[in-house]
């Protein structure tokens, strides 16, 4: 548990850094476009978080919707699969070690 308390820590800290040096972003709409050209490294994604809505998969525009609509899929979880299909991680960390208020942070590869 350690371990895993030590990473979240050290990818929080990473994450700050990256967001003072424009290579970091908590915006959904933002951080899609970017999964999307391949520059998410690292995406950190709120347990406890679910967003509502599509993810354009050839565009990375992000489109919210309604939660009881049954075409909608949580826009976080989306997300993570394009990072990873990109070649980036994904860490989903609980709620009170998020190092943002939007569900989401990454840090980018450039």
């Amino acid at each position: 548990m350690t371990n895993t308390l030590l990473t979240t820590e050290s990818l929080t800290d990473e994450f700050k850094r990256a967001q003072a040096n424009a290579l970091g972003h908590d915006d959904l709409a933002q951080v899609a476009l970017a999964a999307m050209g391949g520059r998410a490294a690292t995406l950190l994604i709120d347990a406890d978080r679910q967003i509502p809505g599509k993810l354009d998969v050839t565009s990375g525009l992000v489109t919210l919707a309604d939660a009881s609509d049954p075409q909608v899929d949580d826009l976080l979880d989306d997300l993570g699969d394009l990072v990873v299909g990109k070649g980036g991680q994904v860490l989903v960390v609980p709620a009170e070690r998020m190092p943002t208020l939007t569900g989401l942070a990454a840090i980018y590869r450039y």
